[in-house]
């Protein structure tokens, strides 16, 4: 650093001495010597115009204050250093400062009133105060100029303030004048960290404690000040709430009272026309009872027609039954034909397969016979070169032998004959076919595996398939909790988008309806899964259209958006629902029937749901034996009952069809997948459904991976087993040639038998020569034939699937031949039941058309007396509430007028009333408006204060940090926020870096220097015009006063538009530098 600073010594002479000027009296005037500027750094004539700065404090004067009489300061706009011994009056400067500016007496920790401050044996003391108004955003600068003066008088008996322009005009006495510029300016003399006075400085050093500490420093930031302003509004938001929700009361009073004076204005009005209104009512009536007796005819002369129809219907099948018997037998035998066709065609192609089949079979056999007698070959060649060594051998020992011999050879071929004999019959005939017998059981199970295989396979594939149907079900289901449409397929919100559009353009004579699942609901939940089973999928999923037409249109859309088109269903639309009150099953006793377990809306639905399922003929039970009880017994039989459904728990259902076809199934029910379906819970049940069916595919793989494992096996086995059988046979054969041979042996004499020896071993070598050529054309057939073998395989796999689908075809026809039998036994079974239902028809006919007559006189009857009583009135209301209305209009009649009140002086009232209602409501509004405001704003704020105090603490640290390194110390800061604790922590250089950081353990020049960096620190987060620091070197040694001085004179270099006042007992020399003012005050007068 530039400056070197020293304790000022005992010295005869020296640059000090002169620079030094000596003064007698400690209270006189600066310019007649009272304050004497012992020491003047050198400096420019004009301040660096950087320095300007609005707040900081150019001048100060003391008038009977204190010690001081007549004290005069002019302050440096950067650096001030206020020299002086103890009592010389440096503290009461510092007083007078924070009095002159606003502050109270306890602020400056010397008195608890104003009053002791006046210097003893006077009545007044006055505080005269110049701050800088010249900087940057000065303070009304066209009133008050580049400075503003501010004086406090202080007498025993009152005070007050002046505050003057630079012209030396007083502006204003009045003190929130003085608070308005203070905060203008940032100026904060109540602040410890811009204003520390000599107790406070001793306190803070003495003690450190950490809750102390953040209290420091929540009060530099001025955090404390915010958090304060923030609370205070937080009080006010909750007591505007509970205004407001009062406020609320009194407007809900207000409009219950409007609306008990609009009510009475209503009665008062009213009453006049009760009158006319009891007419028009009893006219309404009267016309309601017109109209339910025309309502009653009309609902009898439909069942009438529906009854003669259905009469109609009945005769035409009694009448047809030849007929369409014969129609129907010509269908059977059209299809019989067709299935004797597919029949005779599959009889041709079967009959090609036998024969590609035959040749297989042939060319497999050859290749087995080529083979044994490749074998055969190979066999006599080894033979035969045997033979010609055993007759070498021969003619060797006839060259040496006798008859002895020969007799001997004899004995020998015969007893070897024998031996081979009992072998071949008493061990290798049995172990041959014992061998057989196990080969065949190895390509038996070897065959049973394969289709195993064959079978694991497929159920692979529909487990696969299964698995991605679920997917797919599962993404339509998700899909559906956004559109319920979805669960029909991905494309089907387009596509009913498509069919209204087409409808709104006039393409369709009436909208089509569907999806049918769409429209129906099932209300009561146990009864979803099995009503949604029986009406099915392809039902469910079906559109209806109102005529060929509008099914062109219809397919034509929706090729459009599915190749997989749903099912078209055309039937004129009718817009009430078929009365089905004649045809409808009556359920007994704990059973339900399935149409009053169905709602739909939609008459067209529901006509559709009746005519297709016939539901008002189909029963519901949990009880079985109920079901069997209903439908076993003819007697018993409910009429027009057409099944019964039996719950079972078990994911099963049984349908009961009754006498006089009485029979039973049973079937899996699935679980609803269209009607009201629970999106968590259909999710899932998919999801198990699939993670069972992912199981079972695993479990599959698991026994096709064992079962295919165990083929290779099987094919080793069997060969093994084939190669055993083969060494076994031919050993059998070259037993049986053995024996054969010894058989045809014939003894002679040696010498013509010799000569017969060489002949036959010459006719054996060119036997030998023969099966060489035989066995390599053997071998080239060989290759030919199998060549064939693969021709014909191939050839057989074609054929063999042209058969399977000569198969599937002939299924096909021979189920709807079957559906079209039963439907003949069905027409044949059902002509008694007709006869009988006829008998009933024409029953209901004769009592529908007694019942017509009378309603047709009772009809007459009443439009009568309806005339009589006046025109004809077409009204939606229903005779039970006009029948309420009519006693009550005579009711108020007979009590009279209920208030006694001028209709026009209500309705004036009522206004009145209104408008305050509404000028409230504004204001109530207006109220809500602020509140939420208000709760947003101090949100924004309490979030913005964590982060600031965050941000501040940061600075804190880093810069406490900084400047304890410039002695090498290392010292660290720790900000609790939740525990609003501060805690220092410092280690002095040259100690163990483990050692106790407290600051309580550090010396005195190591905690005032702490202290000073802590300071340092916390102006380093905060800006003030100016800073006042007293005794800041108080229990140091003189190389942390150095070090202290040092570290503010740079602090003060580096912040130019700050101004810093230092207030020191001990003397010092500085080398001159034109920021840096040093004040000395005279000795104090100790007589």
């Amino acid at each position: 650093m530039s400056l070197s600073l020293t304790r000022k010594r005992n010295r005869t002479s020296g640059a000090g001495d002169a620079q030094n000027e000596s003064v007698s009296t400690k209270r006189r005037n600066c310019s007649n010597g009272n304050l004497s500027q012992n020491t003047t750094l050198s400096q420019s004539q004009r301040l660096n115009e950087d320095s300007r700065r609005c707040g900081k404090i150019l001048h100060m004067r003391l008038t009977n204050f204190m010690c001081h009489s007549n004290l005069v300061i002019d302050f440096h706009s950067r650096v001030n250093f206020l020299v002086g011994s103890n009592g010389s009056g440096k503290s009461a400067v510092l007083a007078a400062l924070v009095l002159g500016l606003g502050g109270k007496a306890k602020d400056t920790n010397r008195s608890n009133s104003v009053k002791g401050f006046i210097k003893n044996g006077e009545t007044t003391a006055k505080i005269e105060i110049e701050i800088a108004n010249d900087g940057p955003q000065p303070y009304e600068p066209y009133v008050y100029g580049d400075k503003i003066t501010v004086v406090r008088t202080i007498s025993t008996s009152s005070g007050g303030y002046a505050i003057k322009a630079a012209n030396g005009l007083v502006v204003t006495k009045k003190v929130d004048d003085l608070h308005r510029i203070l905060m203008y300016h940032n100026v904060q003399v109540d602040n410890p960290v811009f204003v520390l006075n000599q107790d406070s400085a001793r306190e803070f050093l003495k003690e450190l404690e950490p809750s102390k500490n953040y209290s420091l420093f929540l009060k530099a930031t001025q955090v404390d000040v915010v958090m304060e302003k923030l609370n205070e509004c937080l009080h006010l938001h909750k007591s505007h709430t509970h205004e407001m929700s009062i406020y609320k009361t009194k407007l809900d009073k207000q409009r219950e009272d409007i609306n008990e004076h609009e009510e009475k204005l209503k009665q008062i009005l009213s009453f006049e026309k009760l009158k006319d209104e009891l007419l028009n009512s009893e006219i309404e009536y009267l016309w309601l009872l017109v109209k339910e007796k025309e309502d009653t005819l009309r609902e009898i002369e439909e069942k009438l027609e529906k009854y003669q129809r259905k009469e109609k219907e009945i005769m035409e099948t009694i009448q047809n039954k030849d007929g369409v018997n014969l129609v129907l037998k010509q269908e059977i035998e059209k299809f019989d034909k067709i299935i004797s066709s597919k029949n005779n065609d599959y009889q041709q192609e079967n009959m090609h397969y036998r024969e590609i089949k035959s040749k297989v079979d042939t060319q497999t056999e050859l290749t087995v016979t080529c083979q044994e007698e490749v074998d055969s070959l190979k066999k006599k060649r080894s033979r035969l070169e045997a033979q010609i060594e055993e007759i070498k051998r021969h003619i060797d020992e006839r060259s040496k032998g006798n008859q002895d011999d020969v007799d001997a050879l004899r004995a020998e071929n015969k007893k070897n004959i024998d031996e081979f004999t009992n072998q071949c019959e008493m061990h290798l005939k049995p172990l041959i076919e014992n061998l057989k017998r196990e080969l065949k059981v190895l390509n038996d199970n070897k065959s049973q595996k394969e289709q195993i295989i064959h079978e694991i396979k497929r159920r692979q594939r529909e487990c696969t398939d299964e698995i991605r149907q679920r997917n797919v079900q599962i993404e339509n289901v998700k899909a559906s909790a956004k559109n319920k449409l979805s669960i029909y397929g991905e494309y089907m919100p387009a596509l009913i988008n498509q069919i209204h559009k087409a409808h709104s353009e006039g393409k369709f004579s009436q909208l089509p309806r569907g999806p049918i699942g769409n429209y129906v609901e099932v209300p009561r939940r146990e009864y979803r899964d099995v009503i949604e089973n029986m009406l099915g999928g392809p039902l469910l999923n079906a559109f209806i259209v109102n005529n060929n037409k509008d099914r062109d249109t219809l397919g034509a859309i929706l090729d459009k958006f599915t190749s997989n088109r749903p099912n078209i269903i055309t039937t004129a639309f009718r817009n009430q629902v078929h009365n089905v009150s004649e045809g409808c099953v009556h359920p007994p006793q704990r059973t339900i029937l399935a149409l009053n377990e169905i709602k739909c809306k939609d008459p067209v639905v529901m006509n559709c749901l009746i005519d297709r399922v016939q539901i008002e003929t189909i029963l519901i039970t949990n009880s079985k034996e109920m079901a069997e009880s209903i439908t076993s017994n003819r007697a018993h039989v409910p009429r027009n009952l057409s099944k019964v459904i039996v719950l079972n728990e078990n994911n099963f259902i049984f349908e009961y069809y009754p006498m006089p076809n009485y029979r039973m199934y049973t079937a899996k029910i699935k679980q609803a997948n269209f009607i009201q379906v629970n999106i968590d819970e259909r999710i899932r049940n998919l999801a198990n459904e699939k993670a069972s069916l992912e199981k079972k595919l695993k479990d599959l793989e698991v026994d096709l991976n064992h079962t295919g494992q165990q083929i290779p096996q099987d094919l080793k086995n069997i060969e093994k087993q084939r190669v055993k059988l083969h060494q076994h046979e031919n050993k059998l054969a070259e037993l049986q040639e053995k024996i054969t041979e010894l058989q045809n042996v014939e003894y002679a004499d040696y010498n013509s038998e010799i000569e017969y020896l060489k002949k036959e071993m010459d006719e054996t070598k060119e036997g030998l020569e023969k099966v060489e050529e035989t066995l390599n054309e053997k071998r080239i057939q060989q290759t030919d034939i199998k060549r064939k073998k693969e021709r014909f395989e191939d050839e057989l796999k074609a054929q063999h699937t042209i058969l399977e689908e000569l198969q599937n075809e002939i299924e096909s026809y021979k189920t709807q031949s079957d559906q079209i039998k039963m439907k003949l036994r069905s027409v044949n079974n059902n002509e008694s039941l007709s006869r009988e239902k006829l008998t009933e028809i024409k029953e209901k006919l004769y009592k529908y058309q007694c019942d017509r007559n009378e309603i047709i006189k009772a009809l007459k009857q009443a439009k009568n007396t309806a005339k009589e009583k006046g025109e004809r009135v077409d009204t939606n209301n229903n005779l039970e509430d006009i029948r309420e209305k009519i006693a009550k209009i005579k009711a108020q009649l007979k009590h009279g007028l209920p208030v006694n009140l001028d209709p026009q002086e209500l309705r004036e009232l009522i206004a009145t009333k209104k408008e305050s209602l509404e000028a409230n409501e504004g204001t109530f509004e207006n109220l809500k408006i602020s509140i939420l405001m208000l709760r947003k704003s101090l949100k924004f704020r309490f979030d913005f204060l964590k982060k600031l105090k965050e941000h501040m603490a940061v600075i804190l640290q880093l810069s406490f940090s900084m400047i304890l390194k410039l002695r090498n110390f290392e010292g660290t800061i720790d900000i609790n926020h939740q525990e609003m604790k501060l805690q220092i922590s410092v280690i002095p250089r040259d100690h163990n870096k483990n050692a106790v950081s407290s600051t309580k353990a550090l010396s005195g020049g190591e905690r005032s220097y702490s202290t000073v960096a802590f300071l340092i620190s916390l102006w380093s987060c905060v800006d003030h015009p100016f800073y006042f620091l007293d005794e800041y070197d108080v229990f140091t040694d003189e190389v942390n006063r150095e070090y202290m001085t040092r570290l503010l004179i740079d602090e003060g270099r580096k912040r130019a538009l700050r101004q810093y006042s230092f207030l020191t007992p001990q003397d010092m020399t500085l080398v001159p530098e034109n920021f840096i003012k040093i004040h000395r005050l005279a000795e104090p007068d100790r007589r």
